[in-house]
C-alpha cells in the first residue's frame, strides 16, 4: 500500500513503477532467450518433418512392391482384374461363361400366417453342419427358444457350425415360411433334401437357386472343313467369382456372365513404369523440400531480413551438404560385371541444379527402366551388408538379405537418404549397440536439448517473479514511511507557523 504523494506531492506510484522496471530487466532478458528457444525448436521441428517425409519416401524405393508395380486393364466390364507386385506380364483372353450362384431352398409348399406361428412338429431339431474339427460331425440338435418359425430361423443362425443361413420369408400375403441359403457360393456348398432340417411341419423343400461355380472359357473350339478339330478351349472353374492365379500373380474377377455375341475379355498386365516413377519423383521432392526447409531455417541476416532462428547452425550446415553429397557422388555396382565401377545418378535422369536443388528427369528415367529393370533398381536400392550373419559368417551381427542404416554401406541413393534421414530424425539402433541404447535422431536431441534449456529459463524466470514481488513490496513501504514522515513535518511546521503569528 502507498500513500501516494501525502507528504511529498510526488508521484510516487509511478515512481515505483519505474524503479521496477529497471530491476525487472534481467527477466524480460530471460523472457527474450525463452523466445529466442521457442523459435529454434518450431525451426528444428520443421526440419524434422519434412527429414521424416524424406526417410518416407525413400523407404519406398527399397521395397520390392515398388520395383514389381504393375498395371492391369480389362477390354469388358464383365472382368476386373487385379495383378501383384512381381507378378508375370502378359495377356490373355477368355469368357465369362457364368457367375458363381448361392444355393437357396426354400419350404414354399407350406406356411404360417405368421414368423410366430409355431412350424416344428415336437421331434429333434436336426440341421446338417461341416465341422473341421470333426469331419465325421454333420448333424447338431439345436434346441430354439420355441417352436415358432422365428425361433427356429433364429437357432439355426447362431449356430457357427449350420451349413446354411436361415431366412424368415414372405411369400404371399400372409404367408411366411422357413428359408435356407448356403453359406458360401459354388456347386460344392450346394445341399439337398438329406441337409434340411429335421422336426419341421414345413413339408418338402425346393430349390430356389441352384449353386453353381463361376466359369471362365480359355480359347476356342474350332475344326477344319472335315469336323477335324482345330483348336479346343479348356474351362477353368471357382466356387467365387474370383479366379486366383490364373497368370501367377494375377487374379481374375467375373462380374456378369457374358451373352454368346460378346467378344472375349482381354486382360492385361504390364510393369507400371509410371508407379515407380511417382516414387522416385516423391523422393527427389522430399528431398527437395528439406534442403529448402534447411536452407530458409538457417539463413543469415541481410539488408533487408532478420537471420533465421538456426543462422549459422553448424548440424544442419552439415546435414544439408550430406544429403546433397548422397546425390553428386554417385553409386557404384550398379553393373554386377563392374562392382567397383562408379556411376552417376544423372545416368537415370536425377541430378544437381546450380541453385541446390535436384532435379528429375521422368522420360529419362523411364526409358533407362524399361531397359533394365534391374540395374534402375540397383541405382537407389543397392548396399554392401555389414558382418551378416551367415553360415560361413556363423557369428555375425548383421541380417543377411536386409538393408541396416548406418551399419551397411548405402550406396543405392534410396538407402543414403534413408540413412541419412533416419539418423537426423528418429536415429538407430545398430547390431551390436548396448540394450540400454535409447533411440534418438540428432533433430531430436537439439529439439531435446532446446527444450531443457527453455525449461530451465522458465524456472529461472518463475524465480525472478518471487524476487521482484517482495523487491516492490519493499519499495512501497519505505515511500509510505517517507510520505508519511513529510507529512508529519508538514504538520509540525503548519503548526509552528500558527503558533508564530499568534504571537505577533
Amino acid at each position: 500500500m502507498t500513500v501516494d504523494g501525502l507528504g511529498s506531492g510526488l508521484n510516487t506510484s509511478d515512481i515505483i513503477n519505474k524503479l521496477m522496471q529497471a530491476e525487472a530487466l534481467p527477466q524480460t532478458q530471460l523472457r527474450n532467450k525463452v523466445t529466442t528457444q521457442n523459435k529454434a525448436v518450431s525451426a528444428y521441428q520443421a526440419i524434422n518433418t519434412k527429414m521424416a517425409a524424406l526417410a518416407t519416401a525413400a523407404k519406398a524405393l527399397g521395397t520390392a512392391d515398388t520395383w514389381g508395380a504393375m498395371k492391369t486393364s480389362s477390354s469388358s466390364d464383365a472382368a476386373v482384374v487385379t495383378a501383384q507386385a512381381g507378378a508375370s506380364a502378359g495377356s490373355l483372353s477368355f469368357r465369362v461363361e457364368s457367375v458363381a450362384t448361392t444355393h437357396v431352398m426354400t419350404f414354399s409348399n407350406m406356411t404360417v400366417a405368421s414368423p410366430t406361428d409355431v412350424v416344428t412338429d415336437g421331434n429333434p431339431l436336426d440341421i446338417a453342419i461341416a465341422d473341421p474339427a470333426d469331419p465325421a460331425n454333420v448333424t447338431k440338435t439345436l434346441s430354439p427358444a420355441s417352436g415358432s418359425l422365428r425361433d427356429v430361423a433364429a437357432a439355426i443362425n447362431a449356430e457357427p457350425l449350420a451349413v446354411y443361413k436361415a431366412s424368415v420369408v414372405q411369400i404371399g400375403s400372409g404367408q411366411y415360411t422357413l428359408q435356407l441359403t448356403a453359406k458360401t457360393s459354388g456347386a460344392s456348398a450346394a445341399f439337398d433334401d438329406s441337409k434340411l432340417p429335421t422336426g419341421l411341419a414345413l413339408g418338402a423343400a425346393t430349390t430356389t437357386v441352384l449353386g453353381s461355380d463361376a466359369q471362365i472359357r480359355i480359347g476356342e473350339d474350332t475344326v477344319d472343313a472335315f469336323g477335324n478339330p482345330l483348336s479346343s478351349s479348356y474351362t477353368i472353374s471357382s466356387s467365387s467369382n474370383t479366379f486366383a492365379d490364373v497368370l501367377p500373380g494375377v487374379t481374375i474377377t467375373a462380374t456378369r456372365k457374358q451373352a454368346a455375341a460378346d467378344a472375349p475379355v482381354t486382360v492385361g498386365i504390364t510393369p507400371d513404369a509410371d508407379a515407380v516413377a511417382a516414387k522416385v519423383q516423391s523422393l527427389v521432392d522430399s528431398l527437395n523440400a528439406a534442403l529448402t526447409e534447411i536452407n530458409n531455417q538457417s539463413k543469415g541476416k541481410t539488408d533487408t531480413t532478420a537471420a533465421a532462428p538456426l543462422a549459422g547452425d553448424s548440424t544442419l550446415r552439415g546435414l544439408k551438404q550430406d544429403l546433397l553429397s548422397a546425390v553428386a557422388t554417385g553409386v557404384t555396382g550398379v553393373d554386377p560385371l563392374q562392382p567397383g565401377a562408379l556411376s552417376s545418378f544423372a545416368d537415370i535422369g536425377i541430378s544437381l541444379t546450380r541453385d541446390g536443388t535436384v532435379k528429375f528427369d521422368k522420360t529419362k528415367f523411364v526409358a533407362e527402366l524399361a531397359k533394365d529393370p534391374e540395374k534402375t533398381a540397383r541405382y537407389f536400392d543397392s548396399y554392401t551388408e555389414t558382418d551378416s550373419k551367415t553360415a560361413a559368417n556363423p557369428g555375425g551381427l548383421g541380417t543377411e538379405g536386409k538393408f541396416q542404416p548406418d551399419y551397411d554401406v548405402a550406396r543405392g541413393l534410396g538407402r543414403k537418404l534413408e540413412t541419412l534421414s533416419l539418423l537426423a530424425t528418429e536415429g538407430v539402433i545398430r547390431p551390436g549397440d548396448p540394450a540400454s541404447k535409447v533411440k534418438q535422431g540428432t533433430l531430436q536431441g537439439l529439439i531435446q536439448h532446446r527444450n531443457d534449456t527453455i525449461s530451465d529459463l522458465n524456472d529461472q524466470i518463475s524465480s525472478w517473479d518471487d524476487r521482484l514481488a517482495l523487491r516492490r513490496l519493499n519499495l512501497e513501504r519505505q515511500f509510505s514511511a517517507m510520505e508519511t514522515a513529510l507529512n508529519s513535518l508538514h504538520q509540525q511546521s503548519n503548526w509552528l507557523a500558527s503558533q508564530i503569528s499568534s504571537l505577533g
